[in-house]
């Protein structure tokens, strides 16, 4: 299954050059392509690595923050260069889905004096829901 989106235009372009059988993505598939799992288990690594670090002298918050900033950038740009994703659009909600689900996992975040695991805890089931009922047309 390739990564982006495909909308009910995109059928119609493909369609009208050639005969395809290729139907639109339905709410699931867009869900599953929509968040980037790759790039949040991949930073989980990342970040429990820094976490094992010794934090006796707490350098370590800054250095949540730049993986996390990292890993913001790199999920618009993997998946353009790497999974031809060519819809802004698909590439927008990517990169909100990857802080939503670090915010619901704790990350950074948790160095934040106002943040409580049960905001992410709301947040992600209802992000969830949402996002796959937008269908990514450019």
């Amino acid at each position: 299954m390739a990564r982006q989106v495909v909308s009910q235009n995109d059928l119609l372009k493909i369609q009208s050059t050639r005969a395809s059988s290729t139907k639109s993505d339905g709410y699931i598939d867009r869900l599953l392509k929509y968040i980037p799992t790759e790039i949040v288990a991949v930073f989980l690594l990342v970040q429990g690595l820094v976490m094992k670090m010794d934090h006796a002298s707490d350098p370590f918050k800054p250095m949540l923050w730049g993986v996390f900033l990292l890993f913001a950038v790199f999920t618009p740009l993997y998946l353009w260069r790497i999974l031809k994703v060519m819809k802004i659009t698909q590439l927008v909600i990517s990169l909100v889905a990857f802080v939503v689900w670090v915010f619901a996992l704790g990350g950074p975040f948790t160095t934040l004096g106002w943040y409580d695991l049960l905001y992410g805890e709301i947040l992600l089931p209802i992000f969830t829901i949402v996002i796959a009922l937008v269908v990514a047309e450019k």
